[in-house]
């Protein structure tokens, strides 16, 4: 940045930049429902083009797969995402953006040289805290219906307060010839650790999709 406005904290690390935006917290809320399926709207659309980043957090042992966010670019409504069928699932979310919004009534906002807003003082923002890139293969399952049901793991404190970005969880993984698998991310609060599986046909046993965490900052 040769000229405008810069933050640092007490870790000299930038934490407001006139050139860049932050994560910004856009909305946060809830969910309770049935393994079947949990749609979640949101209170207002999401005016990106790119997708927003819906981080998810469950309260309990509980597995999400099959994970879609509505809309489209330029207008994102909501996300959806399945667990076990019958089995109550609950936790809390929030979508977050490289994007402000203007919320406060006093207080401070920061434009780029392009009059977008980068920063409002009463929106909340969020933080980067951690990834998982390295994973341990703990076995294969027969789904009994023609496919396998491969599983990784590593250690994870859930008791961070961390939340799980869904969007990756919402991609499928490449067969080792032409098909594909689906994602499901499993937590297991007694073990206190992440279980990703991938059901598919021909899945390979080594598990390169990273899986990253945030947390909104008070």
């Amino acid at each position: 940045m040769s000229y405008g406005l810069r933050f640092k904290n007490n870790n000299d690390v930038v934490t407001l930049d006139s050139e860049f935006a932050r994560l910004v917290v856009l909305e946060s809320g809830t969910w309770d429902g049935l393994g079947q399926g949990v749609d979640v709207p949101f209170g207002s659309p999401v005016l990106t083009d790119e997708p927003p980043l819906v981080f998810v957090r469950p309260e309990t042992a509980d597995t999400l797969c099959f994970c879609t966010l509505s809309g489209g670019a330029g207008a994102w409504y909501g996300f959806s995402f399945k667990g076990i069928v019958g089995v109550p699932t609950r936790g809390r979310w929030f979508v977050a953006a490289f994007k402000s919004v203007p919320t406060a009534t006093y207080g401070m906002r920061l434009r780029d040289g392009s009059s977008k807003l980068l920063f409002d003082s009463a929106t909340p923002a969020a933080q980067f805290t951690r990834s998982i890139t390295s994973w341990q293969y703990i076995g294969s399952s027969s789904t009994g219906q023609g496919q396998t049901r491969l599983s990784w793991t590593a250690p994870l404190n859930l008791s961070s307060g961390d939340y799980m970005l869904l969007n990756n969880i919402a991609m499928d993984v490449a067969g080792l010839t032409s098909r594909q698998g689906n994602m499901y991310a499993v937590w297991e609060y007694a073990l206190d650790r992440l279980v990703m599986q991938v059901v598919g046909v021909d899945i390979s046993t080594t598990f390169y999709n990273p899986v990253i965490f945030a947390k909104p900052m008070s």
